[in-house]
């Protein structure tokens, strides 16, 4: 059940890839023991030219790509407590007319404090978001060196998300989790909240199943002056789901592959089919 639980909730948002603390806060409410850790390192790869402008208008462009790949890492600290990191270490975005930019990501470093323990559990988390990407990223058009294009890694701002996520087990073969969200935001932008589930089903014991719905949405009319970037900047908002698997090839050796896709209300992101593999290990 440990492993199952922090495959990740795969997200659609191709702008803002894993930026926005929404893809690896899957941990539900369960904390691991002093001396636990859990450490993976997965590739999302997204190709789309639907873009959802900042009123939820859907407009067709030159074809948007991007890759991204991040070491999600969870150690126990002991009394209830575990660290949380989520590093896109490399980040690679580009138009199909233009040249690409590439770099490090917003890290996101968090603690997370079970409140709860026995049948349900429930955790609390803190975890900032740090403006380690670059805001001011630019591609160029191929055909025209003078046109510049707003391709950045990061939002440029210091930012804080408060989780709670309550899980439980059903039995030995199944568990749900429940997440929601405040994302406390600076420079200007509007603050958001997001809710999302999560269920898992073990089968044939080697093979977590899951599927994950999420949404991110702003507390308030957002700032069409304030639009930034896409998909990191004001106003974005998105309904996500996701189905993964996740097989035990040793006790510790975990391979996943997850895939997303968005539904209902999308704004200032760009959105296509979102495809993740990755390789886990975990120390028990």
């Amino acid at each position: 059940m440990r492993a199952a639980v922090r495959t990740g909730v795969g997200l659609l948002l191709a702008g803002g890839l894993l930026g926005t603390g929404g893809t690896a806060h899957a941990g539900g409410g369960w904390i691991r023991p002093a001396g636990g850790a859990y450490a993976k390192i997965g590739l999302t790869s997204v190709n789309t030219n639907k873009y959802y402008t900042l009123a939820g208008q859907e407009i067709t462009t030159n074809r948007f790509s991007q890759q991204v790949a991040s070491l999600y890492a969870e150690v126990g600290l002991g009394h209830h407590l575990e660290a949380v990191l989520n590093f896109p270490a490399y980040r690679r975005a580009r138009f199909s007319a233009s040249t690409a930019t590439q770099g490090i990501g917003d890290a996101q470093l968090g603690l997370r404090y079970g409140v709860l323990r026995g049948a349900w559990p429930l955790a609390v988390s803190v975890t900032a978001e740090l403006p380690t990407g670059n805001p001011d990223a630019r591609g160029t058009n191929t055909s025209n060196s003078q046109i510049v294009i707003a391709l950045p890694t990061g939002d440029g701002e210091f930012n804080v998300w408060t989780h709670a996520a309550l899980s439980h087990s059903f039995f030995e073969q199944l568990y749900g989790t429940v997440d929601v969200g405040f994302n406390a935001r600076t420079k200007g932008f509007t603050n958001q909240y997001s809710y999302s589930a999560q269920v898992g089903y073990l089968l044939l014991r080697k093979v977590w199943l899951t599927g994950t719905i999420r949404t991110l949405a702003n507390v308030q009319t957002p700032r069409s002056g304030r639009l930034a970037s896409i998909g990191i900047g004001e106003g974005v908002a998105y309904s996500t789901a996701a189905l993964g698997a996740n097989y035990a090839a040793t006790d510790h050796l975990w391979l996943t592959a997850d895939w997303a896709t968005g539904f209902g209300k999308l704004r200032n992101v760009y959105a296509g089919s979102q495809f993740t593999v990755g390789v886990a290990w975990e120390w028990k």
